[in-house]
């Protein structure tokens, strides 16, 4: 038996026979994987708090016929206070569930595994607008995914001028000059198109530095769930969640 190990995120859990389960983590190692936990539906067992989704723990794993099994297991970061804050968990469980949805079982990505520790670590100690870093991540993870918008230049002409539209469809922005009549085309001002790109240039543990107009913001929010909804085409179920408590 060659043990593994890896550190990641949990992000969900399926229950298995009476006590135990399987989680699925994005690791660091072998991306994301699915992994039975024998006991950990026990409330004494020491593996109970680090299979819960959310958390960041360090994983010994090894693999079976099928699935990789838990040998043991340490907690780094817990993320209790967002499971604790119905805003902070429904917006949570968002990133968990894209991180989920656009990764295949076994492909690395480092790159998307710390953008998701950095934006839990912002939903869990800052004071941000949690519809910025909704936002911020989506724009992000897309990118990472290879859906990124092209939002610094024209997709037709590669002009960095008059970018006055953007068409879900095309995949980012057109100048003034390729811009074809058409109902999917979404005039965009000046500043519009500034906020994108400054959205697309921030790191995200910059965002509580960042200035914003909220008009802007929701608009962009609409913008960028119906973009996903047209490239990804996968229904993310916890973005209910969000817009009824958006709704309340």
């Amino acid at each position: 038996m060659s043990l593994i190990n890896l550190q990641g995120v949990v992000l969900k859990e399926m229950p298995l026979a009476e006590t135990d389960k399987i989680i699925t983590i994005f690791t660091d190692k072998l991306g994301k994987i699915d992994v039975v936990a024998h006991g950990a539906r026990r409330p004494k067992s020491p593996i109970a708090s680090s299979t819960l989704p959310f958390c960041y723990s360090r994983y010994l794993v090894y693999k079976g016929k099928n699935l990789y099994t838990l040998n043991q297991s340490s907690i780094i970061e817990s993320f209790q206070r967002i499971i604790m804050d119905l805003d902070r968990l429904a917006y949570g469980s968002y990133m968990l569930e894209l991180i989920d949805v656009l990764n295949e079982r076994e492909v690395k990505n480092v790159f998307m595994l710390g953008l998701l520790l950095k934006s839990l670590y912002m939903l869990y100690n800052e004071d941000i607008n949690l519809d910025l870093l909704k936002l911020t991540f989506e724009y992000k993870v897309l990118s990472f995914a290879g859906y990124q918008p092209i939002v610094n230049q024209c997709i037709k002409c590669r002009s960095k001028t008059n970018l006055r539209y953007f068409n879900i469809a095309e995949g980012g922005i057109l100048c003034s000059n390729c811009a074809v009549k058409s109902v999917e085309n979404i005039l965009l001002s000046d500043d519009e198109v500034k906020f994108l790109n400054q959205i697309r240039n921030i790191k995200i543990e910059e965002l509580r530095n960042i200035k914003y107009d909220s008009i802007i913001l929701e608009k962009f929010i609409e913008i960028v769930e119906d973009y996903f909804k047209h490239h990804i085409d996968r229904e993310i179920k916890s973005l209910n969640l969000i817009k009824d408590l958006k709704g309340r």
